[in-house]
């Protein structure tokens, strides 16, 4: 019997295609990478996966570099300039009419890394990052207008260095004080050299088929690993709505950014859109939806999660997502505000309860059939019975003391929930006394607004100091202040802001604990209401006995 052939005919085409020239292996340096950048040579493909790194990616990647540590290889298609062939870098000019340029396959995000960092100033207002002496570690710092021509060296007891100087050789020296102590100068010019001079491997594929593009990226980037569904439903589908240089997912993103609420994982806004359009999550397949849909359905989901930001943020008292606790909520919320737009007062009220004590019980994890349960539960016309769905199947849990767990980390769903408690205090600079926004407190993360204040640095809450860097470690910061109202905003009592002056760590630790626990425990019990009553309005149960 002839054996069976399994070979799929997409395997068979796959088989056929052969670059005409075989790729070449080349070495560039940082300095090239940036030049090129900088001339618009290098360009962003359609087809390139939108940006996922977080500043702690590009931290790492830079102190990688200045390590001399591998940082992988990248993957060019070479082509004359055409225009119309892919995207400059924010801030690069557009690409040039004659020569080649570079079309990036693999590498994105380490080019637009070492592009933001070394290659343009930032903007006013924008994160810089840099190298900080004597930590000798790389951290971003937001830019003030006055300083971004010539931002100072000095930042607090630290020393500082933009890395946008550090490329330029000669513009370091000019920048470099003689002020500074010869061993920071002499580190600063170390840093800038072993960055410019840094070697990375690169692939550079000449050809015209595009096919062959596509599976050498296809290859490239899906080798011992899948595509994610975001990243298929992009390729496929939201590509084909585009803003600017934001399309499909993160074209919602960008939409949202107004709000300050912090970028949506692009998983959870894709359950928002299955949700909204009545799919089941997760089970939708890119390829049957309808191109013609797909710009209708992304702005429909984009106004029900602006109207799910909107309610977390001055209905629930969740103002980023950084200290969202559980990411359940955010799609369920997304589909009911797509079918009511306008709800009545009292189902907001009610949603929070359950928001809240779905959280504090522990009760939204997310896992897929808890989600499309929850998602289930919303069914259109039925504003009132939707909400009483929801609630019934969180339950009533009683009342649930929120603790700690044994080891500290500020990512748990517990913490998240503390931290909104804080927050709800309306915590103020400790420098300025200016009132901290979110967005400002979380702009380098969650692990970067909340830092150890004394050893031991595992010691809990307590211990943690959610505030902006301000250039100083946030011992000094606390020490310092002088406001007595930023203190306690802070929930730092002057009983235990002396206690810390005069290195009596324990009773710090104890004044405070004590004080974080009767502004968390009240906050909680505010939002989850847990002896109310949760009865619909009174008009939606004079309808029900009427049987309307």
């Amino acid at each position: 019997m002839k054996a069976q052939d399994d070979t799929s005919p997409a395997e068979t085409l796959r088989g056929a295609l052969r670059m005409d020239v075989p790729a070449r292996a080349d070495q560039l340096s940082v300095e090239e990478i940036v030049r090129r950048t900088g001339q618009g040579r290098l360009l962003l493909p359609r087809f390139q996966r939108p940006l996922s790194w977080d500043n702690a990616d590009r931290r790492k990647l830079l102190d990688s570099i200045e390590r001399g540590y591998p940082i992988g290889t990248l993957l060019f298609w070479r082509r004359p300039a055409i225009a119309g062939q892919g995207t400059t870098l924010v801030g690069a000019p557009a690409a040039p009419q004659q020569g080649d340029v570079d079309l990036i396959v693999d590498g994105q995000q380490r080019i637009v890394t070492l592009w933001d960092a070394l290659g343009r100033a930032p903007e006013p207002g924008e994160q810089a990052l840099g190298f900080e002496i004597p930590d000798g570690a790389f951290r971003y710092r937001r830019v003030p207008r006055s300083e971004t021509n010539q931002p100072p060296a000095r930042v607090g007891d630290h020393w500082f260095m933009p890395l946008h100087i550090a490329l330029d050789a000669t513009a370091l020296s000019e920048w470099i004080s003689a002020e500074m102590p010869r061993d920071v100068r002499r580190r600063f010019f170390d840093v800038g050299k072993r960055l410019r001079e840094y070697k990375v491997a690169a692939y550079i594929v000449e050809g015209d088929d595009i096919e062959v593009l596509r599976e050498v990226f296809d290859r490239v980037n899906t080798s011992g690993r899948s595509l994610t569904r975001d990243q298929v439903f992009d390729a496929l589908v939201g590509s084909k709505v585009a803003d600017g240089e934001d399309a499909g997912l993160a074209l919602v993103n960008a939409r949202l950014r107004d709000l300050a609420f912090g970028d949506l994982d692009h998983k959870v806004i894709l359950n928002s859109f299955e949700a909204i359009r009545g799919d089941k999550i997760g089970k939708v397949d890119p390829r049957a939806i309808e191109a013609s849909t797909v710009e209708a359905d992304l702005l429909r989901t984009t106004n029900a999660l602006r109207a799910t930001i909107l309610f977390l943020q001055h209905v629930a008292d969740i103002p980023h997502g950084a200290v969202m606790p559980y990411e359940l909520p955010v799609v369920v919320l997304a589909r009911f505000f797509s079918l009511f737009p306008a709800p009545h007062e009292r189902s907001l009220s009610l949603l929070r309860r359950w928001l809240w004590r779905g959280a504090i019980a522990q009760k939204l994890s997310g896992a897929s059939s808890t989600l499309q349960q929850h998602v289930d539960d919303i069914v259109e016309g039925q504003e009132h019975g939707s909400v009483q769905s929801l609630l019934a199947r969180t339950g009533q849990p009683g009342r649930v003391a929120l603790r700690e767990g044994k080891r500290f980390s500020a990512g748990t769903a517990t913490i998240k929930m503390m931290l909104c408690a804080m927050l709800a205090n309306r915590p103020r600079h400790l420098v300025t006394g200016e009132l901290l926004l979110a967005s400002e407190v979380f702009a380098d993360g969650l692990d970067g607004a909340l830092r150890p204040i004394a050893a031991p640095p595992d010691s809990g809450l307590a211990n943690r100091l959610l505030h902006p860097s301000a250039g100083s470690p946030p011992l000094r910061l606390v020490e310092q202040c002088t406001d007595e109202a930023a203190l306690l905003s802070h929930r730092v009592s002057l009983a235990a802001a002396e206690a810390l002056r005069t290195g009596d760590v324990p009773r710090f630790l104890a004044e405070r604990d004590a004080t974080l626990r009767a502004s968390i425990d009240p906050f909680l019990e505010r939002h989850a209401e847990w002896d109310r009553g949760d009865e619909p309005p009174i008009l939606a149960l004079a309808a029900r006995g009427a049987g309307l």
